[in-house]
Formats: structure tokens, sequence, C-alpha cells
């Protein structure tokens, strides 16, 4: 009795309610495939345009993603910091005093171990100041194997995360042994699949024998990627320290103000004063290598990148749109003649533009992976100062589906999609059923 007086007095219950909304869902789908069919060439356009979009706004994403998210053997980059040698400000006013000058061993002993506000950190050359051209392996049955080698400490296997096929990390010991670690690829060209070569000898000028090998890893993570590494402990240009849990970028600076203050007065040459260059990973990252660049400049940077891929497909969209609208007139007019509320026909316009960027974004999709394969050398370098030396990056399935990112630039475009058609669809809607009526004749 009571149900009958709630219908009577004009209220639904909520699973009516959810039968009609699911009811006029399936309607409006059903509507826009079979709009999808009748108009095939704006059908086409459209899909094609928001593939471009988003395949173009996913390939940024990526390449961002892998160069800036905690990724092995670089897990730590959200708390990886790069201390670069001071720069040497003069007192008089003249101009900056190029920054030649490197961390020795006994000043990264009395600097840099009492840091408090660090985890761990690692010393080494950065490879471009050392080395030029790829380094030759070899041994007595093998010919000459191209590597790609680094100088580094033993720290610097604390601070990347490498997977070890065989033997072990540096000691701190090792500093001034002829010994290396290989990457496996490097292992089986020089001496075969399967077999374990700790121990054995290759020859890089001099003999060095092998003490571990790890599992290849991509050059897309240029910091840490190597074939062939040596142990040293002599003068460094590069300082990568991994910051503890709950600690900031501000503390580090505090405390490495107070080394350069130290440094400062310690000179010799009281002319000059020493300034600290710090930049965490994802500044370092995104500058292309420009050191000094501030974060201000990096974004500006991607301005016009993100502009240019979402804005003018959305303008073009958006011109489609209004011209189809603009046609359907018409038919907007008849069936709001006969009831339909502008909010309906709304839903409909909105139900079809959604399906249509759907399509778009799987297509988007495999038009991603194809560029990301095809191109991945010129697409992961480009905003790098990548080294001729590194060989062509492989694409681990983490860079190519990861859902977030594929979820993140589908919804920019879904947004900049939705309003692109439902502004002028909306617009169009205004008009009086008369006038939509006459643009019938």
């Amino acid at each position: 009795m009571k149900e009958t007086k709630k219908k009577q007095a004009g209220w639904q219950l909520p699973s009516q309610l959810w039968g009609r909304g699911w009811g006029k869902g399936s309607l409006y789908l059903r509507q826009a495939l079979h709009m999808m069919k009748e108009e095939k060439l704006f059908s086409g356009i459209y899909i094609a345009g928001t593939a471009l979009a988003i395949a173009f706004t996913m390939v940024i994403a990526v390449v961002y993603y892998a160069k800036l998210a905690d990724i092995e053997p670089e897990v730590n980059r959200s708390r990886t910091v790069y201390v670069l040698p001071m720069l040497e400000i003069p007192k008089n006013g003249y101009e900056l005093k190029e920054p030649t000058n490197y961390y020795f061993p006994n000043e990264v002993k009395e600097w840099f171990y009492p840091l408090k506000s660090v985890e761990v950190f690692t010393t080494f050359l950065k490879l471009d100041d050392f080395r030029r051209d790829k380094a030759y392996v070899w041994n007595k049955d093998s010919k000459p194997v191209p590597v790609v080698e680094r100088l580094v400490d033993a720290n610097f296997f604390k601070v990347y995360h490498f997977n070890f096929v065989y033997g072990r990390p540096f000691a701190p010991t090792d500093s001034v042994s002829p010994i290396c670690i290989i990457s496996q690829d490097i292992s089986e060209q020089l001496f075969g699949k399967g077999v374990n070569p700790v121990g054995k000898v290759l020859n890089l000028g001099c003999d060095l024998r092998i003490v571990g090998v790890i599992e290849p890893t991509s050059s897309i993570a240029e910091q840490s990627f190597g074939q062939l590494f040596m142990p040293t402990d002599d003068a460094t240009n590069m300082i990568t320290i991994v910051l503890k849990e709950g600690c900031s970028l501000a503390d580090l600076k505090l405390e490495l103000e107070e080394i350069a203050h130290k440094r400062s007065v310690s000179s010799k040459n009281l002319d000059y004063s020493f300034e600290n260059r710090i930049l965490p990973h994802a500044q370092l990252q995104m500058s292309g290598g420009r050191t000094l660049s501030s974060w201000k400049d990096i974004l500006l940077s991607l301005f016009p990148q993100v502009l240019v891929l979402l804005l003018v497909p959305a303008l073009n969209l958006s011109g489609l749109v209004a011209a189809r609208m603009k046609r359907r007139l018409p038919e907007m007019g008849v069936r709001k003649a006969f009831g339909a509320k502008r909010r309906e026909l709304l839903h409909q316009v909105i139900m079809e533009n959604l399906v249509l960027t759907l399509c778009g974004g799987i297509v988007g999709l495999v038009i991603t992976w194809l560029l990301l394969y095809v191109f991945r050398s010129w697409v992961f370098f480009a905003v790098s100062n990548h080294l001729t030396i590194m060989p062509e990056p492989t694409i681990e399935g983490e860079m190519l589906f990861s859902p977030f990112i594929f979820l993140i630039a589908f919804a920019v475009c879904l947004i900049v999609n939705m309003m692109a058609a439902v502004i002028p669809a909306w617009l169009s809607l205004k008009n009086p059923i008369v006038e939509s009526l006459y643009h019938k004749r």
C-alpha cells in the first residue's frame, strides 16, 4: 500500500531508478554505435585525432616515467640527489671560474661521511669526462667486444640495486685491485652462455679478474648503466646521495652550505668563495642535461609540447563536433518537440563522444607501443645529453604497460575531448525548437 502511494506521488524505488538509468545508458550506447556506422568519416577522423593525441601524450609520459620513477636498478630516484663540483664565485664581481675542481678522497672522507641527512652515497667519475669512445675487452678465445666502462666505488652497488647472477659486488678493500664486474650479456659474448666467469681474466689493455656478473640493465637508466665496472678511490666529479627516510633536500643543503663555507675559509685563494651545485634526480633528468636549469624553466619548456599535443587536436575536434551538431539541429528540434529534454540530448552527445574517445584510446595505446619500439633510441634520449657510446635502450614491460600512465593520459584526453564536444553541443541545444526545425528546410 505504501509502495503504491509513493508511485502515485511520483516517487520511484532505487531499483527502478537504477533500471531506468541503465536502460538509458544502454540506449545511448546503441545510438552511439549506430552513429559510428552511419558517419564513418566523422568517426574515423575523431578516433584518429584522439588516438594521436593520446599516443604522443603517452610517449612523453612513458619517457619521463622511465627516467623519473623508482625502477631497477635506480630504485631510490625519489630520494637521490647529485652533488657536482663546487662553483668558484669571484668576490670582486668578475666572471665565474669554470668548475674544473674535483672532490678528492680526503675531502670526501672529511666532508660527506659525517652528513646526518645521508643514508648512503657513491662517488664516481662522470662517464663523458673519461671515456668518449667505446672500450673493448677480450680474452684469448674471443674477439674484442665493445663495452661501456665505469669507474665506481664500493658504495655504487648499495646506491644502485643490481641483480648479481654470479659473484659479488666490490668491497672497500678492492679499490686498488685489478678486478672488474661485468654484465651477463658481455660475459656470454666472451665466455659463452651458462658459464660462470668469476675468477677468469679478461683484457682491457691490462688483465682484469672478474669478481661478479650482473643482469643487464637498460641504458635508459643513464646514471647507473654500465657493462664493465672497475673499482677506484681516486678524485671524483660526481657524488650521488640517497637521502635518509624523513630527511629533505633542505636538510642536505644546510649541511653542504657549511662544507662550502669551510672550504671558502680554508682556501688559499681569498678572491673566490665556493658554492654548492645540488640537483635532485628529477630536476637533472627533466632539464635535459642543463644542470643549472630551474623547475620554472623546465615546466615552461614542457608547456608548448602539452599545448600542441592536447589543445590543437581539441580545437580541431571542437570544430568537427560544432559542424556535426549544426547538421543535427533538425533532428534535435524534432526530439525536443516530442518532449526530449536538453539534458537527455546532451547525455546522448556525451555518450557518443565517450565511445569515440575510448576507441581512440585503444588505438592510441597501440600507436604508443609502435612508436616506443621503432624509435626507442631517439625517443628516450631526446630529453637528455645522451652519449653516443650508449647502446640502444631496452624497454621493460613496466614502462610500456603501466596502467597508471595510460589512465592519466586517457583521463587528460577525455577531459579535453569532453570539453571540445560538450561546449559546442550545449550551445547548439540552446537554440529554440522552431529555429532548430527551420534548419530542416
